[in-house]
Formats: structure tokens, sequence, C-alpha cells
């Protein structure tokens, strides 16, 4: 299926707490039909690895932690996302205890209490890029964990693929434009693709979800830093952004249905052309990273995450609980907004404090994150998609110079910029030259990975 025409008429259309096609799944749990409900999200301390037994202890505790604090604040609907390490996902059998343990106690607080609750299971991309991505004994284990999560009991299943990681790490550090579009826009894409399929085929009743481009605009994000402490361009960095909206689009055309996963800050894009509930991270992320997009990204959110935090005790509990709870005031404020009518005048603010603070934010703004998917939706291929968001996000950087306040290097850049964009390699130029470029000079890099 290819998406040929968006699902908004308008970006006045486009409000957190409401999808075109909201989802009902988990344990009574619904998302995208008049509020948005809260995620937590979370990873263990070391050393709970060392045996099945004290990992699923650690779950359980954490899982305890959430769904206690959920009935002591009132707060009756959570989603909890578990990413699956490596080490999960190596071991037979743990993807499956470890949900299974998880289920069980959100099963008893929605029995006991009504607690409308549901599970996201994030496995993790163990694919060795060296040895290939689309077979191997890493990809077999991939596979079988997404299997044993959805015998465990997972409502969701999400993954944060890295196909094009190796020449987009590569080229970005070395301001390599064309390599950078090698990756997000030939590679990136037909991997998700391929992963996607998989995925969808082996979800057996759980809702195939959603990708995210973390490894290559989180990384790029990251890598940006804050506004003294730029390591590259935030201008590049919002168009890459822009760009991995391509991407992460292509699990949905695969068969993913969402909602999207929170650390996908293209969703803001995705969702205006697939009509899909999507997952949002912003200031609560700030306990794994920072960023300048901490309000504008619940412009339309449906579920509102952390990005991950680490379980731990606190003086509030555990981290877990306390994080949970954080978020659980956040989405409260949004369906009250929701219930008076006054969303519109919520949005606004969220938008107005962050939308000239960054190209990064601007990006994300609901009239501009649909002027970016009009111009992606245009197009018919992910390459040509890649380029159009690419170049729409460009142009409204540059009609908004006067109040961005943008240093002098960032604008000598956004000329480099648009003389790329204006002008990109034909398709099968830029794959000939590529393979070219890169075979050899980065070891991890196969075309074979990618059908090439």
């Amino acid at each position: 299926m290819q998406f040929s025409r968006l699902a908004y008429d308008s970006p006045d259309d486009i409000s957190f707490g409401f999808a075109k096609t909201p989802l009902r799944y988990g344990l009574g749990l619904s998302v995208g039909d008049g509020k948005v409900v809260p995620e937590v999200k979370y990873m263990l301390k070391p050393g709970f690895e060392k045996s099945i037994e004290s990992l699923v202890g650690e779950y359980r505790s954490v899982t305890l932690s959430v769904m206690e604090r959920a009935v002591n604040q009132g707060m009756l609907d959570v989603q909890l996302e578990t990413e699956f390490t490596e080490p999960v996902v190596m071991n037979e059998g743990w993807s499956e205890s470890v949900a299974r343990e998880q289920k069980d106690i959100m099963s008893k607080y929605h029995d006991e209490h009504g607690v409308r609750a549901a599970l996201r299971a994030t496995v993790a991309d163990v694919r060795r890029f060296g040895d290939g991505l689309r077979a191997g004994p890493h990809f077999e284990k991939m596979m079988c964990s997404v299997e044993e999560a959805v015998t465990g009991g997972s409502d969701l299943l999400s993954i944060e693929s890295r196909g094009g990681q190796e020449v987009f790490s590569h080229s970005l550090i070395r301001n390599d434009l064309q390599g950078i579009l090698f990756a997000v826009g030939i590679l990136a894409p037909r991997d998700v693709r391929l992963l996607w399929r998989e995925i969808v085929a082996h979800s057996h009743g759980a809702i195939p979800a959603g990708d995210t481009a973390c490894a290559i605009a989180n990384s790029s994000m990251v890598l940006a830093g804050g506004l003294s402490g730029r390591k590259i361009s935030h201008a590049l960095s919002a168009v890459i952004r822009a760009m991995c909206a391509a991407r992460t689009l292509a699990c949905y055309e695969e068969g993913a249905l969402g909602p999207g996963k929170d650390c996908a800050y293209e969703n803001a894009i995705v969702k205006v052309i697939s009509g899909y509930p999507m997952s949002m991270e912003g200031k609560m992320s700030a306990v794994a990273h920072s960023s300048l997009v901490g309000n504008v990204a619940a412009a339309a959110c449906d579920i509102w995450s952390n990005e991950t935090i680490v379980a731990d005790e606190l003086f509030g509990g555990k981290s877990t609980a306390v994080i949970f709870e954080m978020l659980g005031y956040d989405t409260a404020l949004m369906n009250e907004a929701i219930r008076s009518g006054s969303q519109a005048a919520l949005q606004r603010l969220y938008v107005g404090s962050d939308m000239y603070r960054d190209p990064q934010a601007l990006v994300l703004c609901p009239e501009n994150t649909f002027r970016i998917a009009s111009a992606m939706i245009s197009e018919k291929t992910d390459y040509a998609r890649t380029v159009a968001a690419g170049m729409e996000a460009l142009r409204v950087i540059e009609e908004s110079l006067e109040k961005l306040h943008l240093p002098e290097i960032e604008l000598r850049y956004l000329g480099q910029l648009k003389r790329f964009l204006s002008a990109p390699p034909e398709e099968s130029r830029l794959i000939e030259d590529s393979l070219k470029k890169f075979a050899g000079k980065i070891p991890e890099f196969k075309q074979s990975s990618y059908g090439l």
C-alpha cells in the first residue's frame, strides 16, 4: 500500500489526542480518539541480565511501580514500553518471560482497579552490518524475539531499525551531503521495507506499531547539541529529520498501523500523511538527552512519552513511577484542554514556546509538518520523497530567518545545503557513484544488505 494523499485537509485539523484512525488494543486502552495517553519507557541498570530470574524480577518491580502509581494518582490510562535489549533478544525465551510477567501484572491491575493498559515491545536491532542485514543468526534471533514478545502478551511491536547508519555516520562527520542523502534516501528505506514485511508477517495478532529513525535523525540531533555547543549545523539536523520521514513512512506502507514510536520525532510529519496515532517525546526526554523541541513535540501527539529512564530509586520512589506521574500530569492537562475545547489554544502555546528556538523545532510545527508532508506525498519513490522533504524543510527555515536569529556559520551552511538539494543527483546515478565511493572504504557497508 502506498499513501497517495494526506490524511488531513489543513494544518488546523492536526491536534494532540486525535488521529484519523484511532486504535483500541490491550486491556481496554484506546488512543487517538480524543485523549492523550502517557507511555513510560525505561531500561534496567547493568547486571540484571546475568540471569533470567534477576531480569524478570526487576521488570516485575518496574511494572508494579508504574501500575501502583497509576492507581494512587487516579491516572488510569497507561502504556508501558519495554525495550528488549541485546541480552534479552539473544537469549531464547527471555523475551517471552519478560513480556508475560509484565502483562500478568497489568492484567491484575486492570481487573482489580480498572486500569486501562497496554504493553509495547521494542525489539533491539541486533543485526551486524558486517554480517549483512537481511539474513543470518542475528536476524533470526531478532525475529524470534518478535514472536516471543507476541506469545508473552505484548500488544504492540516496534523497533529502532539501523539500516543506513554505517554510511550515515561516516558521512555526517565528514559533512558529505551526498553520502548522507544516499544513507537516508536509498539505504534506510530499503532496509525499513524489508524488515517491516518480516515484522508484520511475525506479528500474529499483535499490532505492528512503527519504526523510528533514532539511529540517524536522533544521532544527528544529539550531535548538533545546544545553541552554544554546535558540533554540526542545526539546519542540517532539521533537514535530516524531515528527510527521515520518508524512511519511517515506509514501515506504514508495509503494514505498520501505529501508534508510532516516541523517539521518531518525524512522527509529526508521518501522522499528517498516515492519519495513524503517534507517540511523541519532548521535555520529558531530558532524562535521556537534551533537545530544543521540548514543547512543540506535543503539538500532535496521541501518546506522550519520556524516552528512556534508568530504573532506579529516587526520593519520590522508583524512577519509573516518578516519570510516569510527571507524564500523567502532562496528559491530564492536554485532556482537560480537549474536554474544555481549549486544545487549539494549548497547542498554540506548545508551538509558540519553541517554534523559533531552533530550526529543529520549526520543522515540527503543525503548519510546517503539513507543508513537508504535502511535498512528500506528491512524489512516488522513497528517494524522491526524501529529497522533497529536505527541500521543503529548507524553504521553511529560509522563510523564518529573521525570527530564528541563526549565527553566521549557520547562514553560510544554508547556502551549501540549498545548492546541493536544489540539484540533487538522479537516484540511479547516486547509487552508482556511492557504491564506487563506499565499497571497501566502509568495512561494515555491504551493498547486498540493501539489495543493491
